[in-house]
């Protein structure tokens, strides 16, 4: 079939040499399906049928008219068939069965749910009056693009990702309603023009968020706006410097001062109390509205620094709200209740109460056969009573068993009370607890003065009842009276005022060494070996009116002192290092006490 017309040629998809001469526009639609592969088979099919119906070859190879050039202003659409020579009604019926089914996939194509494309193509508003794309104009399945559709559909796919990728991310928290709402209140809207032009609180804020006329398609940079350096006036950090250093070298001299006044021993009791009671002025600005308010500023111009903190950039306060995290009160936490606290006979009757439950208890259970009765409880004074036939045939042996079940009793009752009391090391360690429990609670202290404590008796009874107790503290030797401090937890302390006040003969002479129950009481008092040098030899000052009184007591905040100590001090800068400085202040107060009875 080398003689074609040039229908069929049209037909097949081959472009016409006429139509490319003249320059006549094709029919404008962008190809959807492979539609020349199609017209290329339909005409084959045409090709055969004729060929079957003994057409001719002349006809066949005669010049056909040129297909006619449709308008250039033809709507875009489906190819159009040029018109064809009469045929056989059987031809025509399959040519029009062709058609309908191009036309129908060319439909199909139209849908952007069976073209596989994904998405629709996005329309740009333009305010020319261009005709509006057909169906075909809708994005087509990667298999039926070409090569520069398929490029430049990619570049488009990537400007979208990037677009995507850089958008402003949405907090993933939740944020304080406070801030939010303020935030809101200052951020413009796009509707309205005014909000638009209203200056932004936040300096962060995107510019390109308040124009009129926002661009979807382009990357909004963020501006900020640069912060002016401030520089230091010259000579801020010199002087700070010389300041602190200046500062060092006087605390340095008033240590060596000090240092030196002590050695010589002119810390005398009066500048002590001058020190101790004088008080510190207060500051030109507390510690914690120096961080708030601005350098060099104090209370009295309050009003400009209020003014400053509103409306400076570098103050701490700004418009935003912290809230910090909420604690619960110790009102709010659950605590067991507490039973009721009971009297002593109370405490008795109700244990008297329960055991008569539980012997009722016990009886009711024997009775209903639940637990076996208990045997009987025989004792030399119920013998008879109990065991009438077998003590009448054999009383020597029944008195015998009898004797040995009593004692067997006794015997289990004094193994049960043993199994259950405590080692010296658990009630030792269960003294502590209980103490430690206690120093929870609060420490407290006392200090006493003694004239005189030269009885070696003596005062092995004050060291070793405080380290009974588990006192800790120090008793200082002086040459005119001695002080006994103490701090621990308030039963000892009250046990050990028990005894200072009350238990301790202090009118008692001392024994004479070589008398039965003096030796080796005295122990080692004080480390520096002088605790034996009043009434060494017996003849010690007479105790008549020797006497101990109570000079202060309360709580502190904290042991000073590890353990009990004696200590002996000649002078009073002596007896302060040894009472440390938390303690001094008792020295001088003891110095100062009037004993009771006499005069000033």
């Amino acid at each position: 079939m080398s003689g074609r017309r040039p229908a069929d040629t049209a037909a097949a998809g081959q472009p016409d040499p006429k139509r490319a001469k003249t320059g006549a526009p094709a029919t404008g639609a962008p190809p959807v399906l492979d539609i020349a592969a199609i017209r290329a088979q339909l005409a084959a099919k045409r090709a055969a049928l004729e060929a079957q119906a003994g057409t001719s070859t002349s006809k066949s190879a005669s010049p056909a008219p040129a297909a006619p050039t449709p308008p250039p202003a033809a709507a875009p659409g489906p190819a159009a068939l040029p018109p064809k020579p009469a045929m056989d009604a059987s031809i025509a019926e399959r040519l029009a069965a062709a058609k309908a089914r191009i036309e129908a996939l060319t439909a199909r194509a139209a849908n952007p749910y069976l073209s596989g494309a994904g998405s629709m193509p996005k329309t740009e508003p333009t305010t020319s009056s261009a005709p509006q794309p057909s169906v075909s104009s809708v994005a087509l399945h990667p298999l039926l693009m070409t090569e520069a559709q398929r490029e430049a559909q990619a570049s488009k796919n990537e400007k979208q990702a990037m677009r995507d990728r850089y958008k402003t991310m949405a907090p993933k928290f939740t944020s304080v309603k406070a801030n939010a709402n303020i935030v809101a209140s200052a951020a413009p809207s796009r509707a309205s023009p005014a909000a638009a032009s209203a200056p932004s609180l936040n300096p962060y804020a995107s510019t390109a968020s308040t124009s009129n006329s926002p661009a979807p398609d382009e990357e909004r940079a963020v501006t900020r706006r640069s912060k002016k350096l401030q520089f230091s006036r010259a000579g801020k950090y010199v002087a700070q410097g010389d300041a602190l250093r200046n500062e060092q070298k006087m605390d340095a001299l008033r240590q060596r001062i000090a240092e030196a006044s002590r050695k010589a021993g002119l810390d005398s009791e009066f500048d002590t109390l001058e020190r101790s009671l004088k008080r510190q002025p207060p500051p030109e600005v507390e510690w914690w509205d120096k961080a708030i308010l601005p350098e060099g500023s104090n209370y009295d111009d309050l009003e400009k620094s209020v003014e400053w903190i509103t409306t400076s950039q570098d103050s701490l306060i700004t418009h935003l709200i912290q809230h910090p995290i909420p604690i619960p009160a110790p009102g709010d936490k659950k605590v067991g209740e507490r039973g009721l606290m009971l009297t002593k006979k109370e405490q008795k009757k109700m244990r008297r109460q329960r055991r008569q439950a539980e012997l009722e208890d016990k009886r009711d259970r024997q009775k209903m056969g639940l637990l076996p009765p208990d045997p009987p409880k025989v004792r030399l004074a119920n013998l008879m009573k109990v065991l009438t036939s077998d003590a009448v045939q054999d009383p020597t042996k029944v008195e015998a068993k009898v004797r040995k079940e009593v004692a067997m009793r006794a015997y289990m009752h004094e193994k049960d009370n043993k199994d259950r009391k405590l080692t010296t090391e658990q009630r030792k360690e269960k003294e502590y607890q209980q103490m430690v429990a206690r120093e929870r609670k609060g420490i407290h202290g006392a200090v006493f003065k003694i004239k005189y404590l030269t009885n070696g008796r003596h005062r092995f009874k004050v060291r070793e009842t405080a380290r009974s107790d588990l006192l800790s503290g120090v008793c200082i030797f002086h040459p005119t009276f001695a002080l006994v401090l103490i701090e621990g937890v308030d039963k000892s302390v009250k046990h050990y005022k028990k005894l200072m006040l009350n238990r301790i003969d202090w009118t008692e002479q001392a024994r004479p060494l070589g008398e039965e129950g003096d030796d080796g009481e005295d122990g080692d008092d004080d480390e520096e070996g002088g605790t034996k040098r009043a009434g060494a030899d017996g003849e010690g000052p007479d105790l008549a009116d020797n006497k101990c009184e109570l000079i202060w007591e309360g709580e502190v905040p904290e042991r000073t002192f590890k353990m009990f100590r004696a200590r002996h001090a000649e002078s009073d800068t002596k007896a302060k290092e040894w009472l440390t400085p938390k303690w001094e202040g008792m020295w001088d107060l003891a110095k100062r006490w009037v004993w009771q009875g006499e005069d000033l």
